[in-house]
C-alpha cells in the first residue's frame, strides 16, 4: 500500500471516527437538550464560551427540530407518561438549561413564548434573587405563570455532591427544593446533579430519591427509550457553541455526534 492511499484511508477513518454516530441507526424515545446560556458569545478563553449558544444559532436549532417534526414536552407531560402510562408525542423533545442565569429571561424567554415552547430550567437556590448574572424570583414567577416553563432544582450552591457526605448532600438537595416550593408554590420533582457529578452512583441518586425527587437529569449524552424506568439519568444531548447544524442534527437523531 502506497503512503498516499494510507494517509488517504487514515484520514477517512478519523473522519468517520469524528462523525462516527451519523453510521447509527437514529435512535427513538425522549431527546432531552442540555443548554446553560442564550446570549452573546464571550472570549474563547472564558469557561463559558463552550456552554453559549448565539441566539441565532439557537433559533436554527428550533427550525430544525420542527422541521423534523419533533414535539415539545413539559415536565406537564413527563409526570402523566410516568403515573398513568399517558403516551408522549412520536418525537418528544424537552429543552432544559443549567443553572438559572438572567439570559433565561431576557433572551431564552421571549424565544419560547413567540414559539410557544417549553422549557425546564434548573435553579442554583443559593443564587437566585443574590448573584449578578442570575435570575429574581420576580423573573422565575412571571415565566412559571406563562405555562411555558418550569423550575427544578440545581442544588443549593451547586456543589459536586460525590465529594459531600450524606447529610451535606441531604442539605444541598432539601434546601434548595424547599427554597423552590416555598417561592412557587408547586411540587419540586425534577434535580439536575451539578458538573453530572454523582449521578452515576448509586448512593448519591438514592438520597436524591430520598429527597423526594422523582426526576434526574445528569450529563451522559444519549436519548431516552420510553417509558423510563430510573435505572439511570434522564440522558441529554449536548449542543456545544463550537459545534456545527450537521453536530446538531446527529445529536438530535443519534444522541451524540462523537466520541
Amino acid at each position: 500500500m502506497s503512503y498516499l492511499v494510507f494517509t488517504v484511508l487514515l484520514l477517512a477513518l478519523l473522519a468517520a471516527g469524528y462523525k462516527w454516530q451519523l453510521w447509527r441507526l437514529p435512535r427513538k424515545g425522549l431527546l432531552c437538550l442540555m443548554y446553560h446560556h442564550i446570549g452573546p458569545m464571550p472570549p474563547k478563553n472564558d469557561i463559558q464560551y463552550t456552554f453559549t449558544i448565539l441566539p441565532e444559532k439557537f433559533e436554527r436549532h428550533l427550525d430544525m427540530l420542527q422541521k423534523k417534526g419533533f414535539t415539545s414536552v413539559g415536565l406537564a407531560e413527563l409526570r402523566a407518561a410516568k403515573k398513568t402510562g399517558e403516551r408522549l408525542p412520536k418525537k418528544p423533545f424537552l429543552l432544559t438549561f443549567d443553572d438559572g442565569t438572567d439570559d433565561s429571561f431576557t433572551t431564552l424567554f421571549p424565544i419560547l413564548q413567540k414559539r410557544r415552547l417549553k422549557a425546564l430550567i434548573f435553579l442554583v437556590t443559593d443564587f437566585i434573587g443574590k448573584e449578578p448574572g442570575y435570575l429574581t424570583w420576580d423573573q422565575v414567577r412571571q415565566m412559571q405563570q406563562s405555562g411555558l416553563v418550569d423550575f427544578g432544582s440545581h442544588t443549593a450552591s451547586h456543589a459536586r455532591l460525590r465529594d459531600l457526605s450524606d447529610e451535606k448532600i441531604l442539605q444541598e438537595l432539601t434546601r434548595s427544593k424547599q427554597e423552590i416550593e416555598s417561592q412557587l408554590h408547586t411540587p419540586c420533582d425534577s434535580f439536575c446533579y451539578p458538573f453530572g457529578s454523582g449521578s452515576k452512583h448509586p448512593r448519591v441518586r438514592a438520597l436524591v430519591f430520598q429527597a423526594g425527587y422523582e426526576f434526574d437529569f445528569g450529563t451522559r449524552r444519549g436519548i431516552n427509550p420510553w417509558p423510563w424506568k430510573g435505572k439511570k439519568t434522564i440522558l441529554r444531548t449536548f449542543p456545544r457553541s463550537e459545534e456545527n447544524m450537521l453536530d446538531f442534527y446527529i445529536q438530535i437523531t443519534r444522541g451524540k455526534s462523537k466520541f
